[in-house]
Formats: C-alpha cells, sequence, structure tokens
C-alpha cells in the first residue's frame, strides 16, 4: 500500500496544496476533509478535492486539477446539510479506525485517497471505488451523495 499511498500523495505535491495536516492546524480550521483522484487510463484529469469547515465561515470545497486552470483552486459552497451528511457518514463508517481498502492491484483501477484531520489528528484511507464493496463503496458513496464537484471528472482532450 506504500506504494499506492506514493503515487496519490505525489498528485497533491505536484499541485503544490499544503498537507491535510497543516491546513488542519491553520487558525479557525475545525477540520479538513480531502479526496485524491488518479484516473489509471488518463482518462480525465487527476485532481485533489479539499473540504475546509472554519468556524464562523462554514465549509468550502476548493477543487484543483492537475495540468488545468494553472493549477488553481476552485471553489464551491457546501451546504450545512451536506457538510453534516458527510461527516455523519464517516462517524457511522468507524473512518477514524478503517484500513486501506484490501487487495487493490498496483495498475489498472482508478484510486481514490480520503484524509481527515482535526488539530492534530489525522486519518487517510485508500480505496478503489470499481472494486470497493460494503463500507469502502459507502466511502465512495459519501462523495456522490454530499460533495459531488470533489468527484466531477474533467476528460483529457
Amino acid at each position: 500500500m506504500e506504494f499506492l499511498a506514493s503515487i496519490l500523495t505525489t498528485i497533491a505535491d505536484q499541485l503544490q496544496i499544503p498537507a491535510v495536516n497543516k491546513t488542519a492546524a491553520l487558525p479557525g480550521v475545525r477540520d479538513v476533509y480531502r479526496l485524491t483522484i488518479r484516473y489509471h487510463d488518463r482518462r480525465a484529469h487527476d485532481s485533489v478535492a479539499t473540504l475546509i469547515r472554519r468556524g464562523s465561515d462554514g465549509a468550502r470545497l476548493e477543487v484543483v486539477y492537475q495540468g488545468l486552470f494553472e493549477h488553481k483552486a476552485m471553489h464551491f459552497p457546501v451546504t450545512q446539510k451536506a457538510y453534516e451528511g458527510l461527516v455523519q457518514g464517516f462517524q457511522q463508517m468507524r473512518f477514524d479506525h478503517l484500513s486501506d481498502q484490501p487487495n487493490i492491484p498496483s495498475y489498472g483501477v482508478d484510486l481514490w485517497l480520503w484524509e481527515r484531520a482535526a488539530g492534530t489528528f489525522y486519518k487517510s484511507v485508500i480505496l478503489a471505488p470499481e472494486l470497493a464493496d460494503g463500507t469502502y463503496w459507502k466511502l465512495a458513496r459519501l462523495a456522490w451523495t454530499y460533495i459531488d464537484e470533489a468527484v466531477r471528472e474533467i476528460k483529457r482532450g
């Protein structure tokens, strides 16, 4: 899994996006959720979507696509209802205690890296949505249900 984690974390590094735990440590930030997506067949631009919850400002989603828009973040509002649904889903799945999805091949599948940080706490889980079932499928569904802009594919072309 270290190899897969390296592939995924390299995307945010190349886009010069601060690590989730560094973002979570900023003044006023309550918690941070990040979804990094790598498309194995290069059909779409890899992306990093970061949901940041600040005290009085609520939650905001920032999405950066590799190779597009000069790597500038696109910003999307997140309703309180959507934010709460996402957080509740993470809690119900016991995300903080999950391990990476087992038996992910090293090639031939799209990879997702979900990360969560609050204060000094940090947790990440790797999954391959097309092979996911059970809890890992539910984890993929959270993005489609509550922060669909995070999983929007922008085709290469």
